[in-house]
């Protein structure tokens, strides 16, 4: 520790001509630090300051040494949370640290000062010293509450966004499973009776109707990702793509594709939204395939420095102009026709959402006629997992 006459310096602020080398060494060490110091002693009056002191609260060395620190400035310096620190909690506490002390002077402005103060006494013949050490936090504060409020808004609006989307899907629902209802009925009953216009525009009113069902539920499935969600937890990766192979056995056999599996890892995920991942992947795979050759999909991964796996899909479809590897990721999107394929055009932009939600980034390289490769890239372990019991 230091000595109470090692702390007081001269009332330029520098190491004087006179100094002891050691108080010399001191002094050109409080000044060279970058952050506002001062040295008070017991009676609260300025024995040192350094540059960093004057340049940040704009005083002369000669108007703070020897005054006491609550007088400087004509009384700006009378704060009183800086007074309850230094008088009413210092002498019993001995150290304080990370203290925020917003005040504004009437001279240089507002300040939020971040305080570190320590009592040193050496014994009951040594008069005791205070150290403060003030630093200026008040753009990293203002910052950080900017932030902080811009946070809650878009929270707020997510939410908002994802309610809406949600009570609307539902709100939806029921109309349309009446008009599928009534229209089926219709069909049943009257439609030997239609001439031809009028089973083709009952065809069309059904179809119509079957397509909005199934925007409605992706559109719904994608209000849920961020909502309804399961805890990350280890998941076997290799175990969902076998049941989504699985599941997609019709569509494979349907058009003659083969999709090989290679080793895939084990990540810290929610299981529920990777099968769902997969499966908009690979059922893409085998929808943009090519007429004059059978769809060949391969499924991988690799293993990239940071703790971050990549998992591949690649097919050998119909592909596309890179310049669209942006835009199939978008909600509604379309680079062709429903007449030529159908869906909803919500199957990547749920991806992507999906992919995000861990951590994630997706994106697709390909040519037309040349096949599509999509790349996921996924944290392995999440910095926060809730494992079950």
């Amino acid at each position: 520790m230091m000595r109470n006459e090692n702390v007081v310096g001269p009332a330029s602020g520098g190491a004087g001509n006179g100094a002891a080398p050691a108080e010399r060494l001191l002094l050109d060490i409080i000044d060279t630090v970058r952050e506002p110091l001062v040295v008070l002693d017991a009676e609260f009056r300025v024995t040192q300051t350094n540059r960093a002191f004057h340049q940040t609260f704009r005083v002369a060395p000669e108007d703070t040494i020897g005054q006491l620190l609550f007088a400087l400035g004509d009384g700006q310096w009378d704060i009183p949370p800086l007074r309850e620190l230094l008088v009413g909690r210092l002498p019993a506490e001995r150290e304080l640290y990370d203290v925020d002390v917003d005040h504004v002077f009437p001279r240089i402005g507002r300040k939020i000062m971040l305080l570190n103060a320590r009592l040193v006494t050496h014994g009951p013949d040594v008069p005791r010293v205070i150290l403060l050490a003030i630093e200026d936090v008040t753009e990293r504060r203002l910052t950080e509450r900017r932030l902080a409020a811009q946070r809650v808004e878009l929270e707020r609006s997510n939410a908002a966004l994802n309610e809406f989307a949600f009570v609307a899907s539902h709100d939806l629902q029921e109309p349309l499973r009446k008009v599928l209802s009534f229209g089926e009925r219709l069909g049943t009953s009257a439609g030997a009776a239609l001439d031809a216009n009028g089973r083709h525009y009952l065809e069309r009113m059904l179809d119509a109707a079957t397509r909005m069902r199934i925007l409605i539920s992706d559109l719904l499935a994608y209000s849920q990702i961020a909502t309804s969600v399961a805890p990350f937890a280890q998941t076997d990766l290799a175990a969902i793509a076998r049941e989504v192979v699985a599941d997609l056995e019709t569509p494979i056999a349907d058009a003659g594709a083969r999709i090989d599996v290679a080793a895939l890892p084990v990540i810290d995920a929610d299981a529920q939204q990777m099968r769902r991942l997969l499966q908009n992947l690979l059922g893409n795979a085998l929808k943009f395939r090519r007429e004059d050759a059978a769809p060949v999909v391969q499924l991988g991964a690799s293993s990239s420095p940071g703790g971050v796996c990549t998992i591949t899909v690649t097919d050998n479809g119909i592909g596309f102009k890179q310049e669209h590897g942006e835009k199939i990721f978008r909600m509604f999107e379309r680079l062709h026709s429903r007449a030529q394929y159908e869906g909803s055009g919500m199957g990547l932009a749920i991806c992507r959402k999906i992919v995000e939600r861990h951590g994630g980034t997706i994106a697709a390289t390909s040519t037309v006629g040349g096949g599509t490769t999509f790349s996921v890239t996924l944290p392995v372990t999440q910095k926060e997992v809730e494992y079950p019991p």
